[in-house]
């Protein structure tokens, strides 16, 4: 339910409440037989009823507006989190493929060192292994940042999902208190 029909559906529900009530009250009044101040009276409590419900619907209407507004508010911020999420497991992605291409390389040319005779390929492959573990060292130092973004986007769209959560259930409440007494 978008913010806009919540708050539409908050606004019908609190015109039953002072409708019901309303019509409680009228017809808890019966028609009096007897003299002007018992029909003063009758009339009293029922404006006394009528009033005690405007007033709490009136506490309760601003309750439920700022609560609405703090759960769009927390949506948004979901929203965002969870794109910044989504880039953070693709960076780590990303990054932990290249440590694993860079790794089979590194592998594949001690390999080949292993295999060669010639003096200058040697050095050549010995100098290209030295490279390679340098920007694997790199690399996986990379890794590690990507997966301490990704960690800590986790645990602050975690936050902001029980904040969510939160508001929730205090318009649950409020729209509870704003139901029909039967």
């Amino acid at each position: 339910m978008s913010g806009s029909q919540r708050w539409t559906f908050v606004a019908i529900l609190l015109c039953i409440v002072v409708g019901m009530t309303a019509v409680r009250q009228l017809k808890a009044a019966q028609p009096p037989a007897a003299s002007s101040n018992d029909l003063m009276t009758a009339l009293l409590q029922e404006v006394h009823g009528l009033r005690m419900a405007m007033e709490h619907s009136a506490a309760v209407a601003p309750r439920v507006q700022l609560t609405l507004a703090r759960l769009n508010i927390e949506e948004q911020r979901i929203a965002q989190l969870a794109a910044r999420l989504d880039r953070a497991r693709q960076e780590l992605t990303n990054t932990s493929l290249s440590v694993r291409r860079m790794s089979d390389d590194l592998d594949e040319a001690e390999k080949r060192l292993q295999m060669t005779t010639d003096d200058k390929r040697r050095r050549d492959l010995e100098v290209g292994i030295t490279d390679l573990k340098t920007l694997l060292k790199q690399q996986s130092a990379a890794e590690e940042v990507a997966r301490a973004r990704e960690n800590d986007a986790v645990q602050a769209l975690s936050s902001e999902q029980n904040r969510w959560t939160e508001l929730n259930a205090r318009l649950d409440e409020l729209e509870r208190l704003l139901a029909p007494v039967r």
